[in-house]
């Protein structure tokens, strides 16, 4: 019985000693022989497109596609063919690579402008050579970016792309390759923007001026462009009317004379209706600035990043004539004042550009950002000269006893709301004595 165990134990061991002690992994395959192409020495493939993002750096500019050859065996001859997209490339250059070094013979680079343009190169090794193994550059060939896609319309790809591949050993026969890497190529231009600046303005002097910037960025090519932008006044007491918070006139506005050359436009149009500052009733509470440019036809503008139109705004008096917002008595024992606020928005937007075959498109509404303005006073600068003095308390004691809110005095100068002009009123004026500043925290 001992025997017999002992046997069988025997016999498992030898079945598997094999698979135990004298087990390999498999064999991999060597890798695959193919054509690859490179753009600006970058790889890529359709899964990794090569980008051109911004059209101010490439237009005009020069582009490196390469050829190159992976993976084989006793390479002794080789074919192939480049085509590309005619629209945006010119082929301007090309050098063949010397695969066998001075016994390489290159039966012909050939270029072919019929019909769909590509490139042809052949070449074989003489026979004495000997077949190459490896990885090896085959050509360099240069392109020139003559147009742009016309940036304004949606993301343009397409392909510097191989076909007819052949390669060859030293005994005539087929080198079996892999499909081609062929390099993708994406023209996502970087989309025409404009904003302004400041895009948040605070203020606390009635009849100080500020400047707002209108800035552009990423056009090119532009035939002609309008915006328009507005802002609103102020609803601000119980009486039921509105007074400016900003207002400007069509000599405030001032246009970029580097981009704007007065010769060389067609048309421009600048349209400004500002509430004013000066009156107590308003009707019509809004106001905008109306801009747009038509050039001649043989100019355009080309702009990274630059300023448009600047415009100047005189800051207003939002309660008139010294009118105070409703204080409010804070658990410090301070009083902090309403603020007037406003948005100056883009009510409209767009740029006109030439395409390279000629067309004009338009874009409207493009990537905009709008500014904010507030006006928020400091408590106790009754006259909004942008600080508490002397002639605040005078202003107190000058209408001292006012009952009602009858009259407009009344109603402005007694800050604490309480139906009188009294000693209340003047000693909100007297803390805040020499400020400077107002009070921005909620």
């Amino acid at each position: 019985m001992k025997t017999k165990y002992l046997v069988a134990v025997l016999i498992a061991a030898l079945l598997t000693t094999p698979v135990l002690g004298f087990w390999h992994p498999p064999v991999e395959e060597p890798p695959c022989p193919y054509f690859g192409v490179q753009i600006n020495g970058v790889e890529a493939p359709a899964t990794d497109p090569y980008i051109f993002q911004e059209p101010f750096d490439h237009y005009c500019q020069d582009v490196t596609v390469e050829v190159y050859i992976l993976n084989v065996e006793d390479l002794y001859g080789y074919e192939f063919k480049l085509y590309w997209n005619t629209e945006y490339f010119t082929l301007t250059a090309w050098v063949v690579d010397l695969t066998w070094g001075a016994d390489t013979v290159i039966v012909k680079p050939e270029l072919d402008y019929d019909g769909s343009p590509w490139y042809l190169q052949v070449a074989t090794a003489k026979a004495i050579a000997i077949g190459v193994t490896g990885d090896f550059h085959l050509a360099t060939l240069t392109f020139h970016i003559d147009n742009d896609p016309c940036y304004l319309d949606d993301t343009i790809t397409g392909v510097f792309g191989l076909f007819d591949m052949k390669a060859s050993n030293s005994c005539s026969g087929v080198i079996d390759l892999c499909d081609a890497m062929n390099a993708y190529w994406e023209f996502i231009p970087a989309q025409p923007a404009i904003y302004m600046e400041p895009a948040d303005e605070v203020n606390w002097i009635v009849g100080d001026k500020f400047t707002l910037t209108i800035w552009v960025e990423n056009v090119t090519k532009m035939h002609d462009f309008y915006f328009c932008i507005m802002w609103e006044g102020k609803h601000v007491l119980p009486e039921d009317f509105y007074t400016a918070l900003l207002c400007t006139t069509e000599e405030d506005v001032v246009f970029n004379p580097a981009l704007f050359p007065a010769e060389l436009i067609d048309t421009q149009t600048l349209h400004v209706v500002s509430p004013p500052c000066d009156t107590r009733y308003i009707s019509d509470p809004i106001g905008f600035v109306e801009v747009g440019v038509v050039f001649e036809n043989e100019y355009q503008i080309n702009v990274t990043k630059d300023w448009f139109v600047q415009i100047t705004f005189t800051k207003c008096d939002p309660w008139f004539c010294g009118a105070q917002p409703l204080y409010e008595e804070k658990e410090t024992h301070d009083w902090l004042l309403e603020t007037g606020e406003t948005d100056i928005w883009f009510y409209d937007a767009y740029f006109s550009v030439c395409c390279h075959d000629g067309d004009v498109i338009t874009k409207s509404m493009i990537d905009i950002e709008n500014a904010h303005y507030t006006f928020a006073p400091i408590p106790g600068d009754l006259d909004g000269d942008g600080h508490v003095y002397i002639d605040d308390i005078m202003i107190e004691i000058g209408y001292y006893g006012t009952v009602g809110w009858g009259t407009w005095a009344g109603y402005y100068y007694d800050l604490n709301k309480d139906h009188i002009i009294d000693i209340y009123d003047i000693v909100i004026v007297a803390k805040n004595f020499c400020r400077r500043e107002p009070n921005l925290d909620p």
